[in-house]
């Protein structure tokens, strides 16, 4: 990041329980999940400039879209808009270190840290609550994003319950290198008979699409002293919690060995980042 630029952290969102209801009226599914959110993730700065422009760098930046419809631009526009910033730029730098379209929340988390980094730079003055509702009107996820903290996300996802901070949890995150789109997740689910029982409901759905994701399950539960093993989101990154942090380093490094083309990260989970 350029120094003397706000910055902002976007942490990976990580959906510890996730319960899904039927297709609305509306076009939506009710949801109900817990959530947590990484010590890694996306890095945001922004600094004053007289047009809104966007820049990308890291691992992930060519995946990408940098066009109109980039949901950073999106979210700075729709504050500006909603804070008479109308005619106020800003330059902002996206570094890109989660996988794209990976059941992390990569899209809203980026967003919900544009919102917050925004209205530090433009000196807007708006609470959480109210960026969290502004951030609703963009995506279903980017109001538990804009607290980054342990919270129950319910309805369209613009429901947050704040939950009781809890020890963070040692975790391995693996994503077997593919995208799967949100929405078809969904569609499938919609075909399918779902076990209300199951720690998320996408998860039957999105390994009928990806089967690798089911490979990914296996060799997780596979690994010792683990303790809950789930995908996230709509997949396809998949997450273990250990014991300890020496049994989640030595996880990570077996899976890595064992999978060389899968992305494997050890992280915390539980932590509040983006206070």
């Amino acid at each position: 990041m350029i120094s003397g630029f706000i910055h902002e952290f976007a942490p990976a969102k990580i959906n510890l329980s996730l319960a899904v209801g039927p297709l609305g009226k509306d076009g939506f599914h009710p949801i109900d999940s817990l959530v947590a959110f990484a010590d890694f993730g996306d890095e945001l700065s922004f600094a004053p400039a007289r047009e809104l422009t966007l820049h990308l760098s890291g691992p992930f930046a060519q995946h990408v879209p940098s066009g109109h419809d980039n949901l950073v631009l999106r979210a700075a526009r729709v504050l500006a808009a909603k804070t008479g910033k109308i005619d106020t730029g800003a330059e902002i730098h996206l570094c890109k270190n989660l996988p794209v379209a990976s059941g992390m929340g990569g899209g809203s988390t980026d967003a919900a840290a544009t919102l917050r980094g925004l209205n530090r730079l433009w000196d807007t003055g708006l609470s959480a609550a109210e960026l969290a509702r502004i951030g609703a009107e963009l995506g279903s996820d980017i109001p538990a994003c804009v607290y980054g903290q342990r919270l129950r996300m319910c309805g369209r996802g613009e429901q947050i319950y704040i939950l009781d901070a809890q020890p963070a949890l040692a975790t391995v995150l693996v994503n077997p290198g593919i995208s799967i789109s949100t929405a078809a997740v969904f569609a499938q689910f919609d075909q399918m008979q779902i076990n209300p029982l199951d720690s998320n409901a996408l998860c039957a759905p999105a390994i009928l699409l990806a089967p690798v994701i089911g490979d990914v399950l296996s060799a997780l539960r596979a690994l010792p002293l683990h303790q809950l093993v789930q995908m996230s989101g709509s997949g396809a990154t998949c997450f273990a919690s250990f014991e300890t942090e020496t049994a989640a380093k030595k996880a990570a490094q077996n899976l890595q060995q064992a999978h060389p083309k899968w992305w494997v990260k050890q992280v915390q989970i539980g932590a509040n980042t983006a206070d």
